[in-house]
């Protein structure tokens, strides 16, 4: 991630914070990936890079979708249909696979509260 923020182009930052967060959840490290999905999502938002946030949304949901408490207050199910809505209002396609399959997990997650 030093190298990413030391190359100066701020589209790269999230790409890293993305793949690092997959990785801290295999190492255990779910708030380290929480971490870094807010970062990534903050990035974003200033940029506003909405193709970034898709792909965050895709992450947070698929990273801690089944986990009771969801870190965020608006539930996995919620970040799905805001992906699938970014996706659809940029044309994201290469994303629309990706996004079947979360939603398809998703119907084995416990509802929203």
């Amino acid at each position: 991630m030093d190298g990413l923020r030391r190359a100066g182009h701020q589209d790269y930052i999230p790409r890293g914070l993305l793949s690092r967060a997959w990785l801290r959840v295999l190492d255990g490290d779910p708030a380290g990936a929480q971490a870094d999905l807010d970062e990534a999502w903050q990035i974003a938002a200033r940029g506003p890079m909405k193709l970034f946030m898709a792909d965050i949304l895709l992450h947070r949901a698929r990273l801690f979708g089944p986990r009771q408490p969801y870190p965020w207050p608006t539930g996995p199910h919620a970040d799905l249909a805001e992906a699938r809505q970014l996706i659809e209002t940029c044309g994201y396609h290469r994303r629309d696979e990706e996004l079947a399959d979360a939603e398809q997990a998703a119907q084995s997650w416990p509802a929203a509260p």
